[in-house]
């Protein structure tokens, strides 16, 4: 009965999916609703994981659902995000022997790359790219591939989710975790939709961080620290991880952590920083753009001041971070905590963010993490209302519905973890 129940939903899923191939006037809707309850499957569906031992055999279909899952959404036309023409113009301008980060896609020194559609759906076209050197040349590769069709990079992202999925089993086995987690990654709405719907970049850098953990889990640490670098240039923010790295290394090992990322850095970041400065938009995007935030919008009410909200946001952000440098938890549970905190305190949460929290989840289970992924799916009713009636607002109930379960259950685990520990010390 109870194993009935788990492959229903799993059918159910698959039709979802199916869904997508609807001849619908508005897709957007079809979306944002399936999303929603996906998500809430998708609790269900880690429920049963959680709550049941899984074959090594069915482990293996199961896994291999999740790809089937990807694949059918490979040729739908992205729905809720315009970003892949960026993608796609970036690559194109790379082609074309220009440094992207040189010319806004709007400069008419590009005229002779327009196209029917490209720069002309490009949104802030008066703006040079935002998007760092490793996806620069994810861009280019699905350029070479597909031209302006958006195919290119989800080709290009399919490879990479099969080794990330690779990855997390591995690390897990490494870790004499349960690898059954594995599914938590695999068989999550939010990565399936927003790299193979929407074709989001955030993919291509998760592979690169869970190819990290793995080489940790193997005490391959001086490969660790390149793919570290590597991970870096694909998405900052990787980066926060970084000093919990440096505490308690020998010194050979410390100056391995310290010369070998940086090195990487450097030489990937170099050839484009001649005719080009890699951070000007996103110097723009961190100081003016605020969306789907929590911690951040309860300043903004208190305030009503963009600057001082973030300052405070920040602030806090760095109290949670020093806390978790001086705690004695492992790096994978740190690198999920920094991770997840950076996001609600962050003035800007895209659904795609939250795919690196399913990530870190997979490798180091928690419910607030399950949780997390599943209500972001809530942020599409923005996106749904701006596609509809282009009108982009944020809605304070449905904020709370999304972070408060997030929040409160993230304190319930730090506390029970704190009182299991002094037990042990008791002991």
């Amino acid at each position: 009965m109870k194993r009935n129940i788990f492959y229903s939903i799993l059918i159910t899923n698959l039709i979802c999916y199916l869904l997508f191939y609807l001849p619908l006037k508005e897709p957007i809707l079809l979306f944002t609703w399936n999303s929603i309850l996906l998500s809430v499957l998708f609790i269900i569906i880690v429920i049963f994981i959680k709550k049941y031992d899984i074959i090594k055999n069915s482990l293996k279909y199961l896994i291999l659902l999740g790809i089937i899952y990807r694949v059918i959404l490979i040729p739908i036309q992205p729905i809720a995000s315009d970003d892949f023409y960026r993608y796609i113009w970036d690559g194109k301008v790379q082609a074309n022997g220009i440094n992207p980060y040189t010319y806004a896609p709007n400069d008419s020194t590009l005229k002779h790359l327009h196209s029917e559609q490209l720069p002309s759906k490009v949104n802030f076209q008066h703006l040079k790219t935002i998007y760092p050197p490793y996806s620069q040349w994810i861009f280019l590769f699905a350029y070479i591939i597909a031209g302006e069709s958006f195919l290119g990079l989800k080709l290009l992202l399919l490879i990479t989710e099969i080794l990330t999925i690779i990855f997390i089993f591995l690390t897990l086995k490494n870790l004499n975790k349960d690898q059954k987690y594995t599914l938590i990654y695999a068989l999550s709405p939010l990565p399936i939709m927003q790299f193979f719907i929407d074709a989001h970049v955030d993919g291509f850098g998760i592979t690169l961080f869970a190819a990290f953990f793995y080489l940790v889990s193997k005490n391959k640490w001086l490969y660790s620290y390149f793919v570290l670098g590597l991970s870096i240039t694909s998405k900052l923010i990787t980066i926060m991880i970084y000093p919990f790295l440096l505490r308690g290394r020998s010194i050979k090992n410390f100056m391995a952590l310290i010369i070998v990322p940086s090195i990487t850095v450097c030489l990937i970041y170099v050839p484009y920083s001649i005719n080009g400065f890699p951070f000007e938009s996103l110097l723009i995007f961190v100081q003016n753009w605020y969306s789907n935030a929590s911690v951040f919008t309860l300043f903004q009410k208190i305030f009503n001041d963009n600057f001082l909200s973030r300052i405070f946001s920040m602030a806090l952000f760095f109290v949670s971070f020093v806390w978790l440098y001086f705690s004695k938890k492992e790096l994978i549970e740190k690198s999920y905590l920094i991770f997840t905190l950076f996001f609600i305190f962050s003035p800007v949460v895209h659904p795609w963010y939250i795919t690196w929290v399913a990530f870190l989840t997979a490798i180091n289970f928690r419910w607030s993490g399950v949780v997390f992924i599943s209500t972001i799916s809530i942020s599409n009713i923005y996106a749904m209302n701006y596609i509809i009636n282009k009108k982009w607002e944020m809605n304070e109930w449905l904020l709370l519905f999304e972070y408060l379960p997030v929040i409160i259950l993230l304190a319930i685990e730090e506390i029970r973890l704190k009182r299991k520990n002094l037990n042990l010390e008791l002991s």
